[in-house]
């Protein structure tokens, strides 16, 4: 039987775990509410168990463990050091948590460095040398690539595109400062500016409003089905969303000058209505060089998170 991995992806709101083969092919899959507020204990064990349930009934020879968090990660110690979305999670040893409960090897990155490393290996094929991911989810993430490893930086902390400032002293973050990108362009931003807009702006919006009488069940996919419907406060939304990304992806391909800017994450479903205006936003900038060499492409696999966790940990094993 191949060597097996178990990779666990970490959101704000959903965990995605799968059994992974070396090929990228997954071989098993779950998904569980991250149930932050229960504490990162009651998350390992319930983790735990369901890696426990797969061995026993599924006969799965796990030699591994790779867990991708949202925050700042010591991956050498395998902790979470701050997640601004992941509330009570500070400091926990996930590594040390998880080794005793499995009795095998676990590592411990970034949920951004893990999916972007998965689309990297599985969509990419390991090709591009300089690669610049963003992930969009609850919160906005970011992996580089650098001659076709993983950058990490000096403390584990590189990547970090959601905290970029794109608007100083604008629309406060999870992390507490603000104008972030993340402020904007993160699941809980892009649902703020929503709401904002349809409050003011009582005579629009009649696609959103009639298909969500209760906003404060809005989601990013609503959004993006009332913008393919005409709602103009949805596409306004989109619009606005897509400049601040553009924004803050044209200073990255300024800094590390890549041949792929990849989008990842539940957001990136909004397909056209960022992919578009990211696109002619880079289209206009003056260093035709570096913009002209880099591709903007949509993730196809929302799968990259727990296949690039399990991908990476095989790797550092």
């Amino acid at each position: 039987m191949p060597e097996i991995c178990v990779g666990i992806d970490v959101g704000g709101t959903f965990t995605k775990v799968a059994a992974v083969a070396p090929s990228g092919r997954v071989l098993l899959e779950a998904q569980l509410p991250a149930e932050v507020a229960a504490g990162p204990a009651s998350f390992v064990d319930r983790i735990s168990a369901l890696i426990g349930a797969w061995r026993s009934q599924r006969g799965l020879k796990i030699s591994g463990v790779g867990l991708g968090l949202a925050g700042d990660v010591d991956s050498e110690r395998g902790a979470l050091r701050f997640a601004p979305n992941l509330r009570g999670w500070n400091g926990f040893e996930f590594k040390k948590a998880f080794e005793k409960r499995l009795k095998t090897r676990v590592a411990v990155d970034n949920d951004a460095n893990v999916a972007v490393w998965g689309a990297f290996r599985t969509e990419l094929k390991g090709r591009p040398r300089n690669v610049v991911g963003v992930t969009l989810g609850t919160g906005v993430g970011g992996g580089l690539i650098v001659e076709r490893k993983l950058y990490r930086g000096s403390t584990g902390s590189a990547g970090e595109i959601g905290h970029t400032i794109v608007e100083p002293g604008g629309e406060k973050c999870h992390c507490g400062r603000r104008g972030c990108l993340e402020a904007y362009a993160g699941a809980y931003g892009i649902l703020r500016s929503a709401r904002k807009l349809l409050d003011e702006s009582p005579g629009k919006g009649e696609v959103l409003r009639a298909r969500v009488p209760d906003l404060a069940r809005l989601t990013p996919a609503q959004l993006t089905e009332a913008a393919d419907d005409g709602d103009e406060i949805a596409r306004a939304v989109w619009a606005r969303t897509a400049r601040y990304l553009a924004v803050g992806m044209a200073n990255l391909v300024l800094v590390m000058n890549p041949e792929v800017v990849l989008i990842l994450g539940g957001v990136s479903r909004a397909g056209r209505w960022i992919l578009d205006p990211i696109e002619e936003h880079f289209a206009a900038q003056p260093f035709k060089t570096a913009f002209g060499r880099a591709r903007v492409k949509l993730a196809d696999n929302q799968n990259a998170g727990r296949v690039g966790a399990a991908l990476l940990a095989l790797e550092d094993f």
